[in-house]
């Protein structure tokens, strides 16, 4: 009698264990499934983030693209004016601060939505992003010289002129912005 009795309770031991062993084995489960959603969420929100920040390049991209194709158009050497009024600024213009070594695009006051649509020119059609893209083309300098090719032959020195594009886009959000710049140059008669 008394080694059943020693054989019941082993068992009874046996039981308890295997059940507080499957406990901390389900809980070990629930934090690596808890660890795996977490880290899933967070790739998804990092993917969201890329493609909300190529859209904002894109539109960029765009409309510097469309800021070139109209200065490739132009014919004439375009008039520039302090306002924007003849679509190209004269440089610096927008930069009344000189002495805090900051350029007029990298200023905080003209990084929002509202400068750039009262400022610049808007690029339409584009879709999928927040805001219409939009860019601002100033004339950096002109060169007559430095043709020497042409000396002699009778043909005209051609200026060239240099133009900076600053192009500012955004993404599917208000919160992706892409500004873009390239210098344009052109040879006018």
């Amino acid at each position: 009698m008394k080694i059943k009795m020693m054989r019941t309770m082993a068992n009874g031991r046996q039981k308890g264990a295997v059940l507080i062993f499957c406990l901390v084995f389900l809980l070990v489960l629930t934090m690596m499934g808890v660890s795996s959603m977490e880290s899933a969420v967070l790739e998804e929100r990092m993917a969201g983030n890329m493609q909300d920040f190529n859209a904002a390049f894109q539109a960029a991209e765009t409309s510097l693209q469309s800021a070139e194709n109209w200065l490739a158009g132009q014919i004439t050497w375009p008039a520039t004016s302090a306002d924007g009024s003849t679509t190209v600024w004269t440089r610096d213009a927008m930069d009344p601060d000189t002495v805090d070594s900051l350029h007029w695009w990298q200023d905080s006051t003209r990084d929002t939505g509202s400068w750039w649509n009262s400022n610049a020119i808007e690029v339409g059609s584009v879709e999928g992003v927040a805001s219409e893209p939009h860019y601002i083309i100033e004339e950096l300098s002109n060169v007559t010289t430095g043709q020497s090719i042409g000396i002699g032959s009778g043909v005209e020195n051609r200026v060239r002129v240099f133009h900076r594009i600053t192009a500012r886009g955004t993404g599917v959000g208000d919160s992706a912005v892409v500004q873009l710049q390239s210098t344009f140059v052109k040879s006018y008669e």
